[in-house]
């Protein structure tokens, strides 16, 4: 933040700190999908390969409840800063409004019974509820299924692309009013804006088949 930046209240802080750990969280799920593809298509047949899916598994749903708790997080500040500052009123209510749908996961996403993943029908199970592959399917059929992109369903819920526009587009608009970031003029990336990393982010994410 520079020194003729408007000051910011508490709140903008507090949701774009949220915001910003919302998107590294959704990064970081596809990079997981990517490690997870690549066993898959190297170890397929090689008697380590359930448990190291396993482990991978567990790390693909402990970001994606990470995720889950950075946005439920910054709901109830973007909430706050739309009484405090009438000009994030639209952008905040259209953020709550549609992310709305991952309150019901939540008691969902605290009982890991279901996704504890000691078995190989447990973890496709899992993978079938994330949308990478179809409902009826019986199994995954190619490595390639098990890329994470825009289309994997948050808490089986919401697809992670808009998930992540959204929260970069707030974001961007935060930073644009308050000068959030500090730039460093030799990182391009760091200097890009949060919505300008995200669209680096999702050509990163866009799954070669």
């Amino acid at each position: 933040m520079t020194d003729d930046a408007p000051r910011a209240p508490l709140s903008v802080y507090m949701l774009a700190d949220h915001l910003d750990g919302a998107l590294a969280a959704g990064e970081d799920l596809i990079a997981r999908g990517q490690d997870w593809r690549a066993l898959a298509e190297a170890s397929a047949a090689d008697a380590a390969f359930a448990v190291a899916q396993r482990k991978l598994a567990e790390q693909v749903r402990a970001l994606e409840m990470m995720l889950i708790a950075r946005v439920l997080k910054a709901r109830e500040h973007a909430s706050s800063l739309a009484g405090i500052d009438k000009r994030f009123a639209a952008v905040a209510n259209l953020f709550v409004s549609g992310t709305v749908i991952l309150l019901d996961a939540v008691e969902e996403c605290g009982d890991a019974r279901e996704d504890d993943f000691e078995t190989g029908d447990a973890v496709v199970a899992y993978v079938r509820g994330r949308g990478l592959i179809s409902p009826e399917a019986a199994n995954v059929n190619t490595a390639a299924q098990l890329t994470i992109d825009d289309n994997f369903l948050v808490a089986k819920r919401l697809a992670l692309g808009p998930l992540m526009d959204m929260s970069a587009a707030f974001l961007d608009a935060l930073d644009t009013q308050y000068d959030l970031f500090v730039e460093d003029p030799d990182d391009d990336y760091a200097t890009a804006t949060p919505a300008a990393r995200a669209e680096f982010g999702r050509r990163e994410r866009m799954p070669v088949n």
